[in-house]
């Protein structure tokens, strides 16, 4: 005689999920940008300046030795 089976196991359940829907980007809400100032016309306005005057020079003074008497011929 043989022992009795054991009791079969419960049914094996596979769960699968989809993959995950990829992420929309970011809503950016913005104001929106000022109004541009109102042009304004333009004017040109030249005056006669008196002139720069001119930056003082720097003079270096390099003293030489003197030169040696030359030979009598």
């Amino acid at each position: 005689m043989r022992p009795p089976q054991p009791p079969a196991p419960p049914p094996l359940r596979i769960r699968q999920q989809a993959p995950a829907l990829p992420q929309p980007p970011p809503l950016v809400l913005r104001e929106r940008p000022p109004a541009p100032p109102a042009s304004v016309a333009s004017q040109t306005v030249v005056r006669r300046l008196a002139a720069l005057p001119v930056p003082p020079r720097s003079v270096v003074i390099e003293r030489l030795p003197p030169l040696p008497p030359r030979p009598r011929t």
